[in-house]
């Protein structure tokens, strides 16, 4: 199986030093549900949760990025540091603030009664009732769709490349995601619908000494290292949008750092015939990847 799908495009990205997320959108129950206990993981720095959870958890993790001030703000968050607000998040918030001035459905206080309801089929109704009216979807496709406001902020830093029709595509998947997972506790769905953590929530700190944080791109730091270096390798969606050849490069050097059978895990936003990798993108709490992919 492919490491994940390849397209034309850039080799690979070159982030500006800017914190680009404060937020990560990976669900740590994906990678604590298959990695073999106490692994020795490699995984993409991120905004410092998906680390921390896996090395609360009792793995050794190395974390991986080029861009020097999202790794130190991964280091600063796993630590216990406070959430700072990343582009992504700053161009969310103004997509939830135009449609809370546009519909009264979305007022912040409608969100929060929506989202600590226990039950997903009455969230899920609410939702296809009052919330997924024709304001969000006009908002969503000005800040989502590949020629919007979101797009062109991540394609400045990033070779992700939004899936044609993508607006479309995240309606679907809320609405069918909502009514799977309770969103009470769900921080994926309060940081997307409105814009903030569920109540109560705290985020991981990691043990001192479990995260090693490696300023490089992850392709090079895989073909540095030696064979079998990992029991298991997470890079949330490092291959959306990068060219095929990278790709095949990306899948030989992650195949030669890991051990016979260790899980090589990639996320995607473009949607797949994969039918494990489309069920583990519906188990994801955070609702929007197309396909999980996992190769042994």
């Amino acid at each position: 199986m492919p490491i994940a799908r390849g397209v034309s495009g850039r080799a690979s990205a070159t982030p500006r030093p800017r914190l680009l997320y404060g937020w990560d959108i990976e669900d740590e129950q994906i990678e604590l549900a298959l990695l073999p206990p106490s692994s020795r993981v490699l995984a993409a720095a991120g905004a410092g949760e998906l680390v921390a959870h896996l090395a609360a958890a009792g793995h050794e993790v190395v974390a991986v990025t080029a861009n020097r001030e999202q790794l130190e703000y991964a280091r600063r968050r796993s630590s216990g540091g406070p959430f700072e607000v990343g582009s992504a998040e700053r161009v969310l918030d103004a997509g939830r603030k135009l449609i809370r001035a546009a519909s009264p459905a979305w007022h912040r206080r409608r969100v929060r009664s929506l989202l600590t309801d226990a039950s997903p089929q009455r969230v899920q109704q609410q939702w296809r009732q009052r919330f997924d009216n024709r304001t969000f979807r006009s908002v969503l496709h000005a800040t989502m769709a590949p020629a919007g406001m979101l797009a062109a902020a991540i394609q400045r830093d990033f070779s992700t490349v939004l899936p044609a029709h993508f607006t479309d595509t995240v309606r679907a998947r809320l609405d069918a995601r909502l009514g799977m997972h309770p969103s009470p506790g769900n921080r994926f769905a309060w940081r997307l619908l409105a814009g903030e953590d569920p109540p109560g929530y705290a985020p991981p700190v990691a043990p001192d000494g479990a995260i090693d944080f490696v300023a490089s791109d992850a392709l090079s730091h895989l073909e540095s290292v030696a064979p079998a270096s990992y029991d298991a390798v997470t890079l949330s969606n490092v291959a959306d949008g990068t060219r095929a050849d990278v790709v095949e490069r990306l899948g030989r050097a992650a195949r030669r750092a890991v051990v016979p059978g260790g899980p090589i895990i990639v996320r995607s936003f473009a949607p797949t015939a994969d039918a494990r990798a489309s069920a583990l993108a519906d188990d994801d709490r955070s609702l929007v990847w197309g396909g999980i992919h996992v190769q042994h």
